[in-house]
């Protein structure tokens, strides 16, 4: 019985570095700023989530596609039906689901202002740095405002001596939409100038 006293006095810090250790917080990706997602953005859509569906592809992953009726353009111009058709990774078929943190979410019915790329006739769109391209506007006190989605990110910047440091996106708290809209348009002014 003797032998094993010490056994306390080793696992006891070794337990207590695990344990206190933080948790992750899902997909670590690149924080963009706010210049940066307009620059990655073939468009910058305002609208409502009309419906969204989940489908099985061939290599059995589970896709969204998710129906955003525009209400304005930003950059670029919304189809003919004015909607855009935005696909993410992860969903729910029947009891089946997948989920990948820090990939965007939908909510059928909210407003949402959106960065994207890709898409094109028969293509849906994806959103820019995952989740980062995703603005959920919300009334705070009779106000519009908009904050980014990060459920699921832990978002890092590298410093001027190349260390990564939290970084909290391109919109760290609450803004009011009227405001960031205007904020968008003179950056999405000035990159298009600058072309």
């Amino acid at each position: 019985m003797l032998r094993f006293r010490w056994l306390p006095l080793v696992l006891g810090p070794i337990l207590a570095t695990f344990l206190s250790v933080a948790p992750a917080e899902g997909s670590v990706l690149e924080g963009l700023e706010l210049e940066e997602l307009v620059a990655e953005a073939d468009r910058i859509v305002l609208g409502r989530v009309l419906l969204s569906e989940s489908f099985l592809r061939s290599d059995g992953q589970i896709w969204t596609w998710h129906r955003i009726g525009v209400e304005g353009a930003i950059r670029g111009t919304a189809p003919a039906e004015d909607e855009v058709i935005v696909e993410t990774m992860g969903g729910q078929i029947g009891e089946i689901g997948m989920r990948v943190e820090g990939e965007a979410t939908f909510q059928v019915g909210e407003r949402v202002l959106v960065f994207v790329h890709g898409g094109g006739a028969y293509k849906a769109f994806r959103t820019v740095g995952m989740g980062q391209g995703v603005m959920r506007i919300r009334q705070e006190n009779g106000v519009e405002t908009v904050r980014q989605s990060r459920e699921g990110l832990m978002l890092v910047r590298r410093d001027a001596e190349g260390r990564l440091k939290r970084s909290f996106g391109a919109v760290p708290g609450p803004q009011r939409l009227d405001a960031f809209l205007s904020k968008v348009r003179k950056i999405a002014a000035q990159q298009e100038a600058g072309r």
